[in-house]
């Protein structure tokens, strides 16, 4: 068992961003939105309490 919050691996981005209906232009920004969305349910913090490595 992984301990703590591990961003998604290029490989597993691949799987998702074929699921995802968006443009390629903003599939980068997506990535990281999702990575802060599976980070919040890891830890259980609040969007306001992210690390600055996140969008807001």
């Amino acid at each position: 068992m992984v301990d703590g919050y591990q961003p998604l691996t290029d490989p597993q981005w691949q799987v998702m961003v074929l699921l995802l209906p968006l443009p390629r232009k903003r599939r980068l920004c997506l990535r990281q939105t999702v990575d802060a969305v599976r980070y919040i349910c890891r830890i259980g913090c609040q969007w306001r309490s992210l690390p600055t490595s996140f969008p807001t």
